[in-house]
């Protein structure tokens, strides 16, 4: 039995539909590509003529932006990956005193403490902020400073962690986190070495750790 003719109108119907399958397969394709890379690697983005990657690690609902930037601390320029919990264009509300910056690398201390009242709440969330800053701070981090936690008040089995702005000096850098009413990096008022970094919750103490590290790299 012979196979029938297909007439030419047939034969571009025939053709155009194998054409749009092809077309809605990568359309499927580029769709389905487009959310993986979503999930794992996120959008990119430029913040203040830095690249910005939101990463969300496989298998967590965790959200990590990942800025890729050289940095120049104590005359020597290295590129960084910095990683944030919080979208940097989102932290700008933050007020940051103006003095902040110089009072955190100038003079270069010789040790920085990191403390807080170890009777605050959601003390998870405080160990997250301190921890931004440690990385960025310590021996394996940008600035490469000795780095230490501490406490604001005597607890038992901590007796000599015990560290509040009085302590600060031009050697001994303090960075205290704190609950308050206002969302704010500043200068103590009374210890011209010891910043204050405090949020009015949990959430808020995370940006304005965030909002820290910007500030000590400069961006």
């Amino acid at each position: 039995m012979s196979k029938k003719r297909l007439s030419k109108g047939e034969k571009l119907e025939r053709g155009a539909s194998w054409v749009i399958g092809v077309i809605l397969l990568a359309i499927i394709l580029v769709v389905v590509i487009f959310f993986v890379r979503q999930k794992l690697y996120g959008p990119v983005f430029k913040y203040k003529d830095y690249q910005v990657t939101k990463v969300m690690p496989k298998g967590t609902s965790a959200v990590i932006y990942s800025l890729r930037a050289p940095i120049r601390i104590y005359a020597s320029t290295k590129t960084y990956h910095i990683n944030l919990y919080n979208d940097p264009r989102k932290l700008q509300d933050i007020e940051v005193e103006n003095t902040t910056r110089e009072v955190l690398l100038d003079p270069k201390p010789k040790h920085v403490y990191l403390t807080f009242d170890p009777e605050l709440p959601n003390q998870g969330y405080i160990g997250l902020a301190t921890t931004e800053i440690a990385r960025i701070l310590g021996y394996n981090g940008v600035f490469q400073l000795p780095v230490s936690g501490a406490v604001t008040k005597k607890v038992a089995g901590l007796e000599n962690k015990t560290v509040t702005c009085n302590d600060s000096d031009e050697n001994n850098l303090v960075i205290e986190f704190r609950y308050a009413n206002e969302t704010k990096i500043f200068v103590d008022e009374h210890y011209w070495r010891c910043v204050i970094v405090q949020g009015t919750n949990k959430d808020e103490l995370l940006r304005a750790a965030d909002k820290t590290i910007l500030t000590l790299l400069g961006i």
